[in-house]
């Protein structure tokens, strides 16, 4: 993580994670705190695929860790 992830409000955090996750939308819940990434799965390639849809963290800086993550296995597999 960088300087840059730690020091920013939610509003920003949430914009720079939809630029850097397209197709992802970011929620930030205000009862709990909690941010997710949603996500439908694409039409085509992901049939009898298991796809991760969701994805929940504490924080803007660990729901981008596990999003990078999920791109990652997504690569790894082909998809």
């Amino acid at each position: 993580m960088t300087q840059k992830h730690l020091d920013i409000d939610d509003e920003t955090a949430k914009a720079e994670l939809q630029a850097e996750f397209p197709g992802w939308s970011m929620i930030l819940t205000r009862d709990t705190g909690r941010w997710w990434a949603i996500r439908w799965p694409p039409v085509k390639g992901w049939r009898g695929v298991r796809v991760v849809t969701e994805v929940d963290a504490d924080t803007a800086a660990l729901l981008r860790e596990r999003l990078w993550e999920v791109a990652e296995a997504e690569r790894e597999a082909g998809l």
